[in-house]
């Protein structure tokens, strides 16, 4: 006959898991804000600001490293099984994306304290919407989290064609600026590390999803992609 846990020892992993959840919708919240700031950075082109966002990493960094260890905690002292398993395994690895996130974001924030001016001549708008679109796929995440909605996952791991789509205008507009207006070149080289970055976060928020598509699914995603959803368009001021 299998012993029954106590009453109290399965209130209590109930209350670990919860909290497992909360620490990483509190990690997404926090990287989400950070690219938010960092989107109105430069859109009003205000780059002294820059340099305290990428500081908020530190706090990203440090909290990555309280949901590895509390993970593995919960997985030492109490053998889940099923889709509990999965969900800790997972939220161990989405928090290493997150942190990967917020990485990236510090990293574009590090580029525009280097340029310390971004010309008004330049154009901003294809990285701004490219960076609006990134940080509503980002929220969206959290809404399917939170509503385990398979349909709405599925329709956001498709979404990342069109940020490869975005990323390769966006390259295109800005090697070609390079080549008619050699000036600048150097803030045109970091602008492109910027818009690679924002790639790459559409990369780790693909990689989110993935695990929590299989998380409350046991199943993997399909490899081919299907087309993209449409593009939040630019301010116009932008």
């Amino acid at each position: 006959m299998t012993e029954k846990l106590p009453e109290h020892t399965i209130s209590r992993y109930e209350q670990e898991l919860e909290q497992l959840r909360s620490m990483i919708l509190r990690m997404f919240g926090m990287v989400e804000n950070q690219l938010a700031q960092t989107l109105v950075v430069l859109k009003e082109r205000k780059v002294d600001t820059a340099y305290e966002i990428a500081l908020q990493d530190i706090e990203v960094d440090a909290y990555e490293r309280m949901i590895s260890a509390f993970s593995i905690q919960i997985l030492a002292l109490r053998s889940p099984m099923a889709i509990d398993l999965r969900e800790i395994v997972s939220a161990f690895k989405v928090s290493v994306d997150l942190e990967r996130i917020g990485d990236l974001i510090a990293g574009t924030c590090r580029r525009i304290v280097q340029i310390k001016t971004i010309p008004e001549s330049i154009s901003l708008s294809g990285l701004l919407t490219m960076g609006r679109q990134v940080q509503e796929n980002l929220r969206q995440v959290v809404i399917a989290i939170t509503q385990q909605d398979q349909k709405m996952m599925l329709h956001l791991w498709n979404a990342d064609n069109l940020i490869d789509d975005l990323y390769l205008s966006v390259f295109t507009e800005l090697t070609d600026l390079m080549a008619k207006e050699p000036q600048y070149i150097l803030v045109c080289s970091h602008l492109l590390f910027m818009v690679k970055n924002l790639e790459r976060i559409g990369d780790h928020i693909t990689n989110i999803v993935e695990n929590y598509y299989y998380v409350f699914t046991g199943d993997t995603l399909p490899y081919q992609r299907v087309g993209p959803v449409d593009v939040i368009e630019d301010d116009k001021d932008a």
